[in-house]
């Protein structure tokens, strides 16, 4: 049976209000703890504290040297390399901390294995990352699926100077994520908490499941319009059904749109929320060859996409309906190769082995990197992840 969890953000998340939320929902901080005995002498503790009205779990790191420590990505990654920790664990903290080298490196100009962190090299993130992957282990959680991002208002002191909120990498690391405005002033998601929601986690409305349990994390902040609170929600699914949900189908016809505006067209749908897009030659009234535009989408995404569908295009109408459909667990992992991390989306199929897809945009900037084929990146993705099939290159 498989095991996923929810994440409810609209207060924010940070690393240790996520690792708050796994251990008010049942993981033990002596799993933790040893966890983190590899990497060096790290204190933690929990704590039951109130935000607003809520009662949250609240992960406490206290390091008896150097708080602040500058490592490079080399230095963490052979840490935690060193460490013993299972192996996914040790492949869930590898890749979060490869998602934020690579953000830090796109926003100062540098290759990721030379980036040096700051804030986030401090002992307590590290804490933080092996923290939530060793009590998502503990949990025997196999998918993290989570809610929109809210955007952080503001400025931020740090190493670099003063900055604008969100965090330049917290930007990066939220490309492709739905976002929306936070409950108010601060920075409502930390470049750890980005990290982790980018290589763990996936964007999603809350899944078909059997709710189990539910953990409220706290963050640091006491104040705030919301209680500042990461709430995880504990579920199952059964292992010979499939998910279920409704989609919304956008679909409308043109014949007077020239071809080249037509990927501009998909490409705006996609940025407002639909989750599929495409275009079908079509034979229209009279005669005229033209496109049926189709659009697929949550319905809470319908108004965005029928905008971009009447603004962007020629027509003057957008037929919706709305359809059940069955579907795929799926997961998200960073794979490690010799070209860079890859990311690989693997479906579940009941009863079958995963069917891993690196995602494209990695293996060709990887590619592009390293001036070879985007085939052979991909290749090199699929033996990392396991399923090393050449014909499956390309």
């Amino acid at each position: 049976m498989e095991r996923l969890i929810f994440l409810d953000i609209q207060a924010g998340c940070s690393g240790d209000m996520l690792v708050g939320a796994l251990l008010d929902l049942g993981a033990p901080l002596d799993d933790v703890r040893r966890a983190l005995e590899g990497l060096g002498p790290i204190q933690v503790a929990e704590e039951t504290v109130q935000r607003g009205a809520l009662a949250a779990r609240r992960f406490v790191v206290r390091d008896p040297t150097s708080p602040h420590t500058h490592r490079t990505h080399a230095d963490v990654a052979a840490s935690i390399e060193a460490a013993p920790l299972p192996p996914r664990v040790r492949e869930r903290a590898l890749g979060t901390f490869a998602r934020l080298a690579e953000a830090e490196g796109r926003v100062h100009g540098v290759p990721p294995e030379r980036v040096t962190f700051h804030e986030v090299g401090a002992i307590d993130s590290i804490a933080d990352v092996v923290g939530a992957c060793a009590a998502l282990e503990s949990l025997g959680v196999d998918r993290i699926v989570a809610g929109p991002v809210p955007l952080s208002g503001g400025t931020v002191l740090t190493q670099h100077g003063r900055l604008p909120l969100p965090a330049p990498a917290t930007l990066h690391l939220l490309e492709g994520w739905p976002v929306c405005a936070g409950p108010g002033p601060g920075e409502h998601v930390t470049p750890t908490g980005a990290a982790l929601l980018a290589a763990l986690a996936v964007p999603g409305e809350p899944p078909a499941m059997v709710l189990r349990r539910t953990g409220t994390g706290a963050g640091s902040r006491e104040d705030g319009p919301l209680p500042n609170v990461l709430r995880a929600l504990l579920g199952e699914v059964p292992p010979d059904g499939l998910e279920g949900d409704e989609v919304a189908v956008l679909e409308t016809q043109v014949d007077d749109l020239p071809g080249a505006f037509v990927p501009p067209i998909l490409e705006a749908c996609l940025a407002a929320g639909a989750l599929d897009v495409f275009a079908t030659p079509v034979l229209m009234k009279k005669g005229r060859p033209g496109l049926l535009l189709t659009a697929l989408a949550s319905p809470g995404d319908v108004d965005s996409v029928a905008r971009i569908l009447l603004g962007h295009g020629s027509t003057l109408g957008v037929r919706v309906r709305y359809q059940a459909r069955r579907i795929l667990d799926r997961r998200f992992r960073t794979v490690a190769t010799p070209y860079g991390p890859v990311r690989v989306k693997e479906a579940l199929l009941p009863g079958a082995p995963p069917r891993p897809a690196p995602e494209y945009e990695d293996c060709a900037l990887r590619a592009r990197e390293h001036g070879v084929p985007v085939w052979e990146v991909h290749r090199a993705a699929l033996a990392a992840a396991g399923h090393d099939d050449p014909s499956q290159a390309g």
